[in-house]
């Protein structure tokens, strides 16, 4: 009896964990299947796999935008029209070849969701403090070398993912105690870099 209590427990306390994680159920849209609808109806454009190395402008009359999808692409930096977006909430940057966190992302207040993993981004500079209501973010495989102490402010954060890349102990102790109220995952950590 005690396990299937302790069982039922668990699951009560994942649910509540993982459900204040943002979730994403816009339906996604291409850019040749919203060509035809008024800019103003669309709220989620999925632009994955089309090997981009820029946006294509057409893209910035969509500001209505709630979800953008730009996964697996070859970018390394956004336009300056990205600032438009003020609606966006979740965004997908993952597998792209940012080498640096791009700063339009700072504008974007009303983003709750984001996923800028697999690139080699090495810095998170102190503009990440703009995102208030951030809940989600996806770091996974960057190279990060320096976290400017403006990220700590994040405290609505529920869930950081920093594995992909190995830490000093130091790194490690220093961040998970920074979010005492979030999920921070890291791979194991190595006393040889300390």
């Amino acid at each position: 009896m005690r396990n299937v209590f302790a069982i039922g427990l668990l699951i009560i306390i994942g649910k509540f964990t993982w459900g204040q994680i943002p979730v994403d159920d816009l339906h996604y849209y291409s850019l040749e299947e919203v060509q035809q609808a008024h800019p103003d109806t669309i709220y989620a454009i999925d632009l994955s796999k089309k090997k981009l190395v820029q946006l294509p402008s057409e893209l910035k009359q969509y500001r209505n935008l709630k979800g953008l999808k730009l996964t697996k692409n070859k970018l390394e930096e956004l336009p300056e029209f990205f600032t438009l977006f003020s609606q966006l909430e979740f965004l997908y940057l993952d597998k792209n070849k940012f080498n640096h966190f791009p700063p339009q992302l700072f504008y974007l207040e009303d983003l709750t969701y984001l996923n800028i993993s697999r690139n080699q981004i090495n810095s998170i500079p102190a503009g990440i403090k703009n995102l208030k209501k951030l809940r989600y973010l996806d770091l996974w495989d960057n190279r990060f070398t320096t976290i400017d102490p403006a990220f700590a402010e994040l405290q609505q954060l529920v869930f950081i993912d920093f594995r992909g890349t190995t830490f000093a102990t130091s790194f490690v102790k220093q961040w998970t105690t920074a979010f005492p109220n979030t999920t921070v995952k890291f791979d194991n950590p190595c006393n040889c870099l300390d």
